[in-house]
């Protein structure tokens, strides 16, 4: 655990893991920032800090995310090993530009875990863009085949209206008017309708803020309107009812009455009670266009002489949406319009997972993920070569390891 900290800066990452610390302490929506975005780095460093005070890491607390980033840690610090003075030191710029990105480590964490992957199947395993050799980032070899791979990993708020880190900020400084309201009797659940986006910048929110404050504090039902925006406010009960016991329930109902791409914040005391917030957006999210956008530029940093593979890593995917027939359609679409209409007839599959979308099974951390195979590549692969894309089990055995039921019978049969 030393060494992967020592390759980042030991001093920069412990400042970096106080910092997110503090974030998190503020409030719990700002805990849901960190928690989404920046689990790794702070698993890491608190099994530094165990190991130090203890002498080992504490394996029998480890939940799944933690057993993950350790064992990304042991990989980054072996590819580090193996790596060329000049694979070293790209290697490092790498780990020290994840402390500050907004995502954290989730692109560096798609590439070390699927070459963990290739390697735990039998592969060998190299990094021509650590090296400088090529564009693409992986390039894996079985006997005498050879195959290319590009990461790619999309934020969860790609294409999206309302980011989740902007929401949860605006909600957090909503917080004193919310709990405020919580402590009245009747149950309150204050539903804000953007024209547009939201922005990021706090300014910019300050008009939509003394909104929500103004429909928040009111004693009778209330509404405020602007060019820009709607608040209005309903009891808890018209809108979810009376027997709702968990978030699933009020996702669901909330969905039903309001419509799909919705961001939740608040806390129910009671059946009823406490004071909950909605915000949805009048234009619809468009997150296909920048997964299509990635799945282009990924293909074109293949050399086009060998079979190549996308592995696309969507932040804000779980384990559920992986078996949504739904989802795995629109991601199918969006390949099949690579492979054909745009020409990309190199790239032999794409590979979809989610960042912390993981499973444990008999103390492996596993990584589910899908495939959407090219039906006439332009250089033919079977799965005895490249099992990690071309391998297949059925949906009953996906399911059955994810530890989910199957939503819908033959849901890798895709029909356009």
């Amino acid at each position: 655990m030393d060494q992967v900290l020592e390759l980042a800066g030991k001093r920069r990452w412990l400042a970096r893991a106080d910092e997110l610390d503090r974030e998190k302490s503020i409030s719990s929506y700002r805990w849901k920032i960190v928690a989404d975005y920046h689990w790794l780095e702070m698993a890491i460093a608190h099994q530094y800090d165990v190991l130090t005070k203890v002498g080992q890491l504490a394996e029998a607390h480890a939940d799944t995310l933690t057993r993950a980033a350790v064992n990304f840690a042991g990989t980054v610090v072996e590819v580090h090993r193996r790596s060329s003075p000049k694979g070293q030191k790209q290697l490092e710029g790498r780990l020290r530009d994840a402390l500050n990105a907004t995502t954290g480590f989730a692109a560096l964490f798609l590439e070390m875990d699927l070459a963990q992957r290739l390697i735990d199947q039998g592969c060998d395993v190299e990094f021509p863009d650590l090296e400088g050799r090529a564009n693409y980032d992986l390039a894996f070899s079985r006997e005498d085949f050879i195959g290319e791979v590009e990461c790619k990993s999309l934020s969860a708020d790609a294409g999206r209206q309302i980011h989740r880190k902007d929401f949860y900020r605006f909600v957090d400084a909503l917080r004193p008017a919310i709990e405020r309201r919580s402590a009245g009797a009747t149950g309150d659940l204050v539903l804000i309708t953007l024209a547009g986006r939201l922005s990021s910048a706090q300014d910019k929110q300050a008009i939509l803020l003394r909104a929500a404050e103004e429909v928040l504090g009111g004693k009778t039902p209330a509404n405020r309107k602007d060019q820009l925006f709607r608040v209005e406010r309903y009891t808890v009960k018209e809108v979810l009812g009376t027997s709702v016991r968990t978030s699933e329930e009020v996702q669901s109902r909330c969905t039903a009455r309001f419509g799909p791409n919705l961001h939740i914040a608040g806390a129910l005391t009671a059946p009823g009670e406490g004071c909950l917030v909605v915000m949805r957006s009048e234009k619809e999210d468009d997150t296909s266009t920048p997964q299509l956008e990635a799945m282009r530029k990924a293909a074109s940093q293949f050399s086009g002489k060998r079979p190549a593979f996308i592995a696309m890593q969507c932040h804000g995917v779980e384990l559920g949406d992986l078996l949504s027939p739904h989802w795995r359609r629109r991601v199918g679409i969006l390949s099949y319009a690579l492979y054909g209409h745009y020409g990309a007839g190199h790239v032999n599959a794409t590979y979809i997972t989610g960042f912390g979308a993981l499973v444990l099974d008999e103390g492996r951390i596993g990584t589910p993920a899908f495939a959407i195979p090219n039906p006439k590549p332009r250089y033919p692969a079977t799965a005895s070569q490249a099992p990690t894309f071309l391998g297949s089990i059925s949906d009953q055995e996906f399911a059955d390891a994810i530890g989910l039921p199957l939503p819908a019978p033959n849901i890798s049969q895709l029909d356009f």
